[in-house]
């Protein structure tokens, strides 16, 4: 059937989910200055037959649990937090430090401690032989396929959905390098695990991140190695207890190598508002995070054009407005960040259907070193104004919904 015959509420309403379709994917950059490569497939799996019986590489000491009643409100106050202490053994340490990029005060970064905890568990070797575990592809939820746990005194009760998401369990991979890699920075993307993940990349504990409803990036690159293979082993551990819903169990998330120059936009490194809103213009705000990698201090300069997309998500050939920001130097493991603005006329508004059209804007962004272009980074954006009022309640553009 033509689209176009659709009655135009259908169709706006399919140009709305198409937007949100394409806030969540960001599509990969044809010329390959940056990759986005799935490494979805290939997987192997070995979970715990109990908590008990888990090796001693855990992230922290937890709390006893002395009350396990399920069958007080979802919505009730939380259980009072317990200080307890941690013996050397814990390795949440050497976690912290996955944070420090979104802590803007450097003086409050996490320290990594000294030593390669779980550098000899056979798990995270290169030559273990994982051959009679499990093959699986991700996302992966291990708790899934069952079966439902019955009665109240159930291991795992009805609050988190009485099927066995707890435990502990190990994931291993190798990831492929080429020549060319020898020259970029390279990334570890995981969109999801629960919980507690930590990563160890050739015998190397590189970080990870314990809370489970977050994505989380790791830099590889300091520890691979481009005369042999690179194995990936990731521990995650679920407990029990902790959830008044279901939480799934397991790397339940897509999980991605990104690899760029060394001179690079940041992880989430474009940032953008708009003010000003109206039918007649729009002040567009851009912030560009760029990181240095490399080993020598870089004078970059970013341009970004802005496209209006098309209703089929299209870009057009001419961008409807542009940015070129004056160059700067950025010395080695250090980020600089460009800020500026610019005006468009009669935008086109994002807005809810039936009675508006959730239009969308692309900013291509594009680092430039030594008259070359390095990195490209795409950013989707909608250009709309939001009020509250007391006695109309949402206005979005200025109408009512």
């Amino acid at each position: 059937m033509d689209i176009c015959m659709l009655p135009k509420s259908i169709r706006l309403f399919l140009g709305f989910i198409a937007s949100l379709a394409l806030i969540s994917c960001q599509s990969k950059e044809p010329n390959q200055l940056r990759e986005r490569i799935s490494i979805n497939e290939g997987w192997k799996f070995m979970k715990y037959e109990s908590a008990e019986k888990a090796d001693a590489l855990i992230y922290d000491v937890r709390p006893e649990i002395e009350n396990t009643d399920d069958t007080k409100e979802a919505d009730s106050r939380p259980t009072e937090a317990i200080n307890i202490e941690s013996g050397n053994n814990v390795l949440k340490p050497y976690i912290l430090p996955t944070a420090n990029p979104f802590i803007k005060d450097e003086s409050k970064h996490y320290v990594r401690p000294v030593g390669k905890p779980g550098a000899d568990f056979p798990f995270v070797r290169t030559d273990f032989n994982d051959s009679s575990w499990e093959d699986i592809n991700l996302p992966h939820d291990w708790a899934i396929k069952g079966p439902f746990l019955e009665g109240w005194d159930a291991e795992v009760g009805g609050g988190m959905g009485r099927l066995p998401s707890n435990g502990v369990a190990w994931y291993r991979r190798k990831i492929d390098l080429t020549e060319a890699d020898k020259e970029k920075s390279i990334f570890l993307d995981i969109d999801g695990a629960m919980s507690y993940a930590m990563v160890w990349l050739n015998g190397h504990l590189v970080g990870g991140w314990p809370y489970g409803y977050n994505s989380f990036r790791l830099n590889l690159t300091p520890h691979l190695n481009f005369e042999g293979d690179n194995q990936l082993a990731i521990r995650v551990d679920n407990p029990n207890h902790s959830s008044r819903w279901y939480p799934g169990g397991g790397i339940y998330r897509n999980v991605w190598l990104t690899k760029t120059k060394k001179v690079h936009v940041a992880h989430w490194g474009t940032y953008i508002t708009t003010e000003e809103v109206s039918a007649q213009s729009a002040i567009i705000n851009l912030q560009v995070n760029v990181r240095n990698d490399g080993s020598e201090t870089t004078d970059i300069t970013s341009i970004t054009n802005f496209y209006a997309l098309e209703p089929t998500g299209g870009i057009p050939n001419n961008p409807v407005a542009n940015i070129s920001e004056n160059a700067r130097s950025i010395a080695p493991g250090e980020s600089g960040t460009f800020k500026t603005s610019v005006a468009l006329q009669n935008p086109k508004l994002w807005g809810p259907p039936p009675t508006q059209t959730p239009n969308l804007y692309k900013a291509v962004t594009s680092i430039i070193a030594n008259g070359q272009k390095i990195d490209e980074y795409e950013t989707l954006f909608g250009i709309r104004s939001i009020d509250f009022d007391g006695e109309k309640g949402l206005l979005v553009n200025g109408e009512q919904i």
